[in-house]
């Protein structure tokens, strides 16, 4: 057979409950809370637009294992649309939609299979006579799998295109909890052309070839710690080759940016820096809106009017009707401020104090590439406590500058006196 194509995805958590969705105004609230149905219809049109074979959907299908009734008669809607066009779908569930959980029950159309826990099953497409591709896939039986599902898949035999179809924790991610863990070396085992993988919520290809190794990602991010693309992988496939390309889905995105106060002399330069900031965040490729989280840093004279009661909620109110007076539209999330009075830092810096101490140190942080690796082990078990983790930056931004800044900044406020 000529090349072919294939679409993954994983991570819809559909019908989820956006954090904070009452602080929002109510054309914005009703737009989140259908954009995880928009991204899937999104999906569903790329299977169609580009003739793909089937649709690979790897777990956390639902947002939680009581699956609503409205989330599966969406899922089911949409599956209905590939069917009538000849796409199967084959799908696994993965911690949040795990198959121990309590739900209604429907029936699913024709060519949608759905893997079961325990036992790893293997299904095959069939074209004009021919076996296209064997697909092998096991599902999460309870929240929490402790175990390397990995190893529970059999070898693949010659023949077909080998698919390994599993929501997996590769190599210890510190992003999500850390259940079914394996590792690379067990994914290469079984001999798979391509294994399509959910659970880590940021896209990414893990491993280019003999096996292709992808994390499809989310495809509508729910939370500003879910910036950046979102969407899923249209697979090209010549033989046993395998060429992933990243389409984005999601309806509204999300990002953070900061406005440094260094160089600002009063407030009016203070509003214009946002608002720029904000007209250069506005939504990107197929995004409807765009929630935007701000901060102000830097050390500055205006430090001492941000400080006056209620002026970042001014600031903030202003910012969200420049945000919302054009499409695409901004809605500004937060405003904080870590700013700081104009301190002569090398003053400070050379004397014996606590304070010089503190500059030496966060100098010589400075100047590092990288945390170094026993911190990062230091922090993991942080980072997979479900409760923990929700207080701690993103594990990318450990070694962002910025994240340092933030807490010189912060531990320099603590110490030093404000001005009057």
């Amino acid at each position: 057979m000529a090349t072919w194509r294939f679409v993954h995805a994983a991570d819809l958590h559909l019908d989820s409950p956006f954090v904070g969705l009452k602080t929002y105004r109510e054309k914005l609230a009703r737009d989140l809370m259908a954009a995880t149905f928009t991204a899937l219809q999104r999906i569903v049109d790329l299977c169609l637009e580009k003739e793909a074979e089937f649709l690979l959907l790897a777990g956390d299908l639902f947002d939680g294992p009581g699956r609503s009734l409205r989330a599966q008669l969406r899922l089911r809607r949409e599956l209905e649309r590939l069917a009538a066009a000849g796409i199967e779908t084959f799908m696994v569930h993965g911690n949040h939609d795990h198959l121990g959980g309590k739900s209604v029950t429907l029936n699913w159309p024709a060519g949608v299979h759905i893997f079961p826990a325990q036992q790893v099953e293997m299904a095959e497409v069939h074209r004009g006579g021919a076996t296209l591709s064997r697909i092998y896939g096991l599902s999460h039986e309870g929240p929490e799998e402790p175990d390397n599902l990995v190893r529970r898949f059999p070898a693949a035999t010659r023949g077909p295109l080998a698919i390994g179809l599993l929501h997996a924790n590769l190599d210890g991610s510190a992003e999500h909890e850390n259940y079914a863990p394996c590792a690379l070396a067990d994914l290469t085992a079984p001999a798979y052309d391509y294994w399509a993988l959910g659970h880590i919520h940021r896209a990414g290809i893990r491993r280019e070839a003999q096996p292709a190794v992808v994390y499809a990602g989310n495809p509508q991010g729910r939370h500003v710690k879910e910036a950046g693309p979102r969407g899923c992988y249209l697979v090209e496939v010549d033989g046993h080759q395998v060429l992933p390309q990243f389409y984005p889905t999601a309806v509204i995105g999300w990002e953070e940016a900061s406005v440094d106060i260094s160089s600002l002399e009063n407030m009016d330069q203070v509003l214009a820096a946002l608002e720029k900031t904000l007209e250069e965040h506005r939504a990107g490729p197929c995004q409807e809106g765009l929630i935007l989280r701000l901060s102000l840093g830097g050390r500055g004279p205006v430090h001492r009017e941000l400080k006056f009661p209620g002026a970042l909620e001014e600031i903030l109110e202003q910012l969200r009707e420049a945000g919302q007076s054009r499409e695409p539209w901004v809605w500004v999330e937060r405003l904080d401020a870590a700013t700081a009075p104009a301190w002569d830092l090398a003053a400070l810096s050379r004397g014996t104090d606590l304070v010089a101490t503190l500059l030496g140190q966060i100098d010589a942080a400075r100047q590092a590439p990288e945390i170094p690796p026993e911190i990062r082990q230091l922090l993991l078990p942080l980072y997979h406590h479900h409760l923990a983790r929700g207080y701690l930056p993103p594990v990318a931004a450990l070694d962002e500058p910025g994240l340092l800044e933030e807490v010189a900044a912060d531990l320099l406020g603590l110490l030093l006196p404000e001005e009057d």
